[in-house]
């Protein structure tokens, strides 16, 4: 299921996004060609999947932490892709973030495999969707799921205007 619930649930957070915050939506529909920044976003916005295990290879020193060969190490790509001193206004969503060095596909050897063919169906999707909508807003209180690993909106009860 990696492909499946990691790339429904960014674009259901993505559409979550822009239905709350009219600005993404006229950004969007203004300039088409912030649609790869916008999926970038949204990749860093959601994380779908909040966590991974570690183990280190080696002896390390981390940030002032001393790390062992074999201490187990949690990645929390959650607090990574909030971290204030990587990302300016981190709990905003904003599509000019500029570089967006999210890390919610992993990092090094262990990189996601599908991490491009996911960049690729969500910018295809909103190339697609995005010029038939004239309006998004949200028509009740989105819901998230709740869960330890892979989560992400479960309601995102919207309204929308087509073109």
């Amino acid at each position: 299921t990696a492909g499946h619930d990691t790339t429904s649930n960014t674009t259901a957070g993505a559409m979550w996004a822009m239905a709350e915050d009219k600005s993404v939506f006229r950004g969007l529909a203004e300039d088409m060609a912030r649609i790869p920044a916008f999926v970038e976003e949204s990749i860093r916005w959601v994380v779908p999947v909040k966590h991974f295990m570690r183990t280190a290879a080696a002896d390390v020193e981390v940030a002032g932490q001393q790390v062992k060969a074999g201490d187990w190490l949690m990645l929390a790509y959650q607090s990574a892709n909030r971290d204030e001193a990587v990302f300016e206004e981190p709990f905003r969503f904003r599509l000019d973030r500029e570089p967006n060095r999210q890390v919610a596909f992993g990092y090094g050897p262990h990189v996601c495999l599908g991490q491009h063919l996911a960049r690729m169906e969500m910018r295809v999707l909103w190339e697609e969707l995005l010029p038939h909508l004239a309006k998004v807003d949200l028509d009740g209180p989105p819901e998230r799921t709740i869960s330890n690993f892979v989560c992400g909106p479960k309601h995102v009860p919207i309204r929308f205007v087509t073109n």
